[in-house]
């Protein structure tokens, strides 16, 4: 009876939050649009950074990787090409690149608004998460234009290279964001309220976010053909079975069943992630006015 009642309370908590959050949507649209405007004030270019980052980070890695001494082929990357292969793992890895690397100083930046008003202090974090979408959704016109260019192209035999299908996967591509989204927008409450209490864990996400795209499969395939232990090791890292899906998505052939038991794993991290990083935020908001 009292594990119930607990769990009930929990549910009733998060209504409430969720709520809440509602009620201050209006507030939370304002800065992740004011977040937008900051990022881009004072550059020639303005948003035109948002597409031209995933243009000039691709082709660096496509001139290492199909050129340079280790060039990743076609049977390695499922037919992919591998200009496509690259597109749509540095976009969604930009996503969550920047979204964790801006949201980590969010409190500390609006220190007067966190101690002189009240409303949610979640609506930081999510509004990092929200601006970060809008670039995510200017980026997605460079990897547009080249998934059609070879889902229409007649690509040789003997290349090894398989134009991707335009199919009903592509429906699912929104399901693979929003596990995205969760885990994005957990670990962005974690690690704001984190830094929040001790400054140095901004340095520390610097150095994590490094060893993260290394170890995520964003410019080469993740395999264990060799390792075949190391299999499990992966599955704690959801961002290699979220780039896989997008991936299979492209291609069109429906989720392969290893991405389909990734996803799942994923889902369930970014599910435990958002709703337990979020309870911790929520506990530990009230002592942010004295850390700011």
């Amino acid at each position: 009876m009292a594990a119930e009642s607990t769990g009930s309370m929990d549910k009733g908590r998060f209504g409430e939050m969720f709520t809440e959050l509602v009620r201050y949507r209006g507030l939370l649209g304002m800065l992740a649009w004011r977040d937008i405007r900051v990022r881009y004030k004072q550059s020639l270019l303005g948003v035109a950074w948002a597409f031209l980052m995933p243009i000039i980070q691709t082709a660096v890695l496509f001139s290492i990787f199909q050129f340079g001494p280790v060039k990743v082929t076609p049977d390695k990357t499922n037919g992919m090409p591998y200009l496509l292969f690259v597109l749509s793992g540095v976009i969604p890895w930009t996503l969550f690149n920047s979204t964790l690397g801006s949201s980590v100083e969010c409190l500390t930046r609006n220190s007067r608004l966190v101690t002189k008003i009240y409303f949610p202090r979640e609506v930081f974090p999510l509004a990092t998460v929200a601006g970060a979408l809008v670039d995510f959704a200017i980026a997605l016109t460079v990897l547009i234009p080249a998934y059609l260019y070879y889902a229409f192209s007649t690509l040789a035999p003997e290349t090894g290279l398989i134009a991707p299908r335009i199919s009903s996967s592509l429906l699912l591509l929104p399901v693979i964001l929003l596990i995205q989204i969760m885990l994005v927008a957990g670990l962005s409450l974690v690690i704001s309220m984190a830094n929040l209490f001790f400054r140095d864990v901004k340095y520390i996400m610097t150095f994590v976010l490094q060893m993260w795209f290394f170890a995520t499969n964003v410019m080469y395939p993740i395999r264990f053909e060799t390792h075949p232990g190391l299999q499990g090791l992966a599955m704690a890292n959801p961002m290699i079975a979220i780039l896989n899906g997008y991936r299979d998505c492209l291609m069109g052939d429906g989720l392969l069943p290893g991405t389909v038991n990734g996803l799942l794993v994923s889902g369930a991290i970014a599910l435990v992630v958002f709703i337990g990083g979020w309870r911790l935020f929520h506990k530990a908001e009230f002592k942010f006015a004295e850390y700011v």
